[in-house]
């Protein structure tokens, strides 16, 4: 584990949360932001009970249990009783934050328990696996397997209880506005049309302490690309899926 927030704007969609980060990552993004964790070289033992304890004395002032990482369904067991545990102790509602590469793992936690939000990046346009691999920081030969395994993710994910986001993160030299389209198409032809609420997050990348060093000279992307890269994703979405865009000059905002 990581460590955890007691309050937390920014991890669940205007609401607020109690926010855990777990440690590991099966992806080696070379923009991380919590790349010291995703590498576990930040890590500690915590039981499940200190956690549940924690969560119940900030249940008061929370909406939601939120888990990322790293990438927490790596420890899918552990995680599948965690939320069942502070449900059944708290009544807060459940978020999770995944790359949705272990569908079976996504699938495991929600027979044990239902989550009412789950968040999941969507590093690059799925249909190409070389952009994928250079973004999630991965071999191409594995990407190709891996964008299969994020479809089916995504799939697994509509049976969320309130409602599912679908986030991607423009980074410089990386992904630009027509990537986002690319994404904004491929989400249309998924047809997920289970989920109950489906939202689009475009993110400005921030070059943050915790990014690795190259990508931490780098500058961030600027707000007005960001916006335009939503304005394209709402164009394609329009009625299909609500779009909202992420930055550090006006934080979330819908179109």
């Amino acid at each position: 584990m990581g460590g955890w927030k007691e309050n937390s704007l920014v991890d669940v969609l205007e609401s607020v949360s109690f926010t855990l980060w777990l440690s590991f990552c099966n992806f080696k993004c070379p923009w991380c932001a919590n790349s010291v964790l995703a590498r576990g070289v930040e890590k500690k033992p915590v039981s499940v009970d200190e956690i549940v304890a924690a969560a119940s004395r900030a249940a008061s002032f929370v909406d939601y249990f939120h888990v990322t990482g790293g990438e927490p369904t790596l420890q899918f067991r552990a995680l599948g009783e965690l939320f069942a545990r502070v449900k059944a102790m708290t009544g807060l509602k459940l978020s999770l934050d995944t790359n949705a590469s272990i569908p079976g793992a996504i699938e495991y936690i929600l027979s044990r328990v239902a989550l009412d939000h789950i968040a999941i990046d969507i590093k690059a346009p799925l249909e190409d696996p070389v952009k994928y691999a250079r973004v999630a920081g991965l071999q191409p030969v594995v990407a190709v397997k891996m964008t299969e395994r994020v479809r089916m993710g995504i799939q697994v994910s509509q049976r969320v209880e309130d409602f599912l986001e679908l986030r991607t993160l423009l980074v410089p030299d990386l992904l630009g506005v027509e990537d986002v389209e690319k994404i904004a198409r491929e989400i249309l032809e998924m047809r997920l049309d289970k989920a109950p609420r489906l939202v689009y997050v475009v993110q400005q990348f921030i070059p943050y302490t915790g990014v690795p060093e190259e990508y931490r000279r780098k500058p961030k992307t600027p707000k007005e690309q960001v916006l335009e890269a939503a304005k394209r994703a709402k164009e394609i979405l329009q009625g299909y899926a609500e779009i909202y865009y992420r930055t550090i000059e006006d934080g979330s905002g819908k179109l």
